[in-house]
């Protein structure tokens, strides 16, 4: 960094923190996300687990990402299943997030019964009024420092009740979304690289429908 780099950084309103563990963590606290449980196994061998690292990777082929702590036990669990599916969790089930969050959280079917929403098509068990689920056969794992990321193929997209709100955690709690009072308009988020555009009028007629 420059001599004056430093100085810079402040009289631009930043705040410079070393790159540890827990300035990261804050940070990504500060940024808002979806709440989702991961599932696999059947029956007995029911595994499940809350996490917010996923991500959609491409549309051609459809191919879906979950990052799992190395020591979770739902890690070894989707290895040896070779599939999984991540549950869109609503506002209302903040307590099911809460309980696959806990390290003491059950498995089998004790968890199975949690999760009340059958078997997917993979054989995955899905969460009950969730917004979506989404299931994938397990193409390959890469290494990502303390945690594995989980490659998968998409083979089945179930939608749930879409005229919920979506479950969001931000800093550590779970705030409630207030919708825009102001009339919708026709404009859109972009993501210019991969064309991904969501129209806000979709949105607004979703919720015309309630």
């Amino acid at each position: 960094m420059p001599a004056d780099g430093e100085q810079d950084l402040k009289r631009h309103g930043w705040e410079t923190r070393e790159a540890e563990p827990e300035a990261l963590r804050e940070a990504m606290s500060l940024f808002p996300s979806g709440v989702t449980v991961v599932t696999t196994g059947h029956g007995e061998g029911t595994e499940g687990m809350t996490a917010n690292a996923v991500i959609s990777v491409s549309l051609e082929p459809l191919l879906f990402l979950v990052s799992i702590h190395k020591d979770a036990r739902l890690n070894q669990r989707i290895r040896e299943e070779g599939y999984y599916a991540v549950n869109f969790l609503t506002a209302d089930q903040e307590g099911l997030s809460r309980l696959f969050a806990s390290p003491e959280r059950s498995s089998g079917l004790s968890a199975l019964n949690s999760l009340g929403g059958g078997y997917g098509k993979t054989g995955a068990p899905l969460a009950a009024s969730s917004l979506a689920a989404i299931e994938c056969e397990l193409e390959t794992v890469y290494p990502g420092g303390d945690h594995d990321l989980f490659l998968g193929r998409v083979v089945a997209v179930h939608l749930g009740d879409t005229r919920k709100a979506p479950l969001v955690f931000h800093e550590g709690s779970y705030p409630t979304l207030v919708a825009d009072a102001r009339p919708g308009d026709s404009g859109a988020f972009m993501d210019s690289a991969r064309g991904f555009d969501i129209r806000t009028s979709r949105i607004a007629n979703r919720r015309r429908r309630r």
